[in-house]
């Protein structure tokens, strides 16, 4: 697997990364993002990258300038076709938007992720080193798509420090402080979601309940067990 991720500037290009993101979240009766709109952003100045695998278009990338609470970039939407799936790519596309935000002077990366996802907490507070500032319940309201249609869309919001020389890692913890907060998550969501929509209800309200909480009081995320639980103090 030769992998190399490529900025997408023209209107053909850009078509490629729009089927990524439709093939991901696939909707009867919308695309997730229009050819014009996409086009007049990455015009001026957004972010957006196709992820190939030799010839084939494998995964896409779309960023776009933030100013709340600062100038940052926010990350908007990452995907990859199911066949590509688990294999790093991931890793591989957030350390090509690190270093891509330096060289336009950036100081931050924002995105959010479903808090429920236990690969994506993984990646977003131990292999990438990003801090996680906020929890914003049903954020995008009901969402149209097939992946994610019927369940409220809570989401984590997600900041990565750039003024280090490189991301910098985290090691789970493995014995969590004695004060401190665990927030345990299902194994497998998705599946939980695709199979049990009661049981993918009551994870949601039992995670979105114990953040609520948490960072109410003050508490913050400060890594993540080895017993993939978000460990709070």
């Amino acid at each position: 697997m030769v992998i190399e991720i490529r900025e997408l500037h023209t209107l053909q290009e850009q078509f490629h990364a729009r089927m990524i993101f439709d093939s991901v979240w696939p909707s009867s009766n919308e695309t997730q993002i229009t050819s014009n709109l996409l086009q007049a952003m990455v015009h001026t100045g957004s972010y957006l990258v196709g992820v190939f695998d030799g010839s084939q278009v494998v995964g896409a990338s779309f960023a776009f300038p933030s100013i709340e609470p600062d100038i940052h970039l926010h990350s908007h939407m990452t995907a990859f076709i199911e066949s590509h799936r688990d294999r790093g790519l991931g890793t591989l596309v957030k350390n090509h938007q690190w270093s891509w935000a330096k060289e336009h002077e950036y100081k931050s990366i924002t995105w959010t992720f479903d808090p429920l996802v236990r690969r994506n907490a993984r990646l977003n507070i131990l292999k990438l080193g990003a801090d996680l500032i906020s929890y914003h319940e049903n954020f995008y309201g009901n969402m149209a798509d097939d992946l994610n249609n019927g369940d409220e869309s809570d989401r984590m919001m997600v900041r990565w420090d750039l003024t280090p020389d490189e991301p910098t890692p985290r090691w789970e913890i493995a014995q969590p402080p004695y004060d401190a907060e665990l927030i345990e998550l299902p194994a497998d969501i998705v599946e939980i979601r695709r199979t049990d929509p009661d049981l993918n209800g009551r994870w949601r309200m039992q995670v979105r309940a114990a953040f609520q909480e948490a960072l109410g009081s003050g508490k913050k995320v400060i890594g993540f067990s080895a017993n993939n639980e978000y460990v709070l103090e």
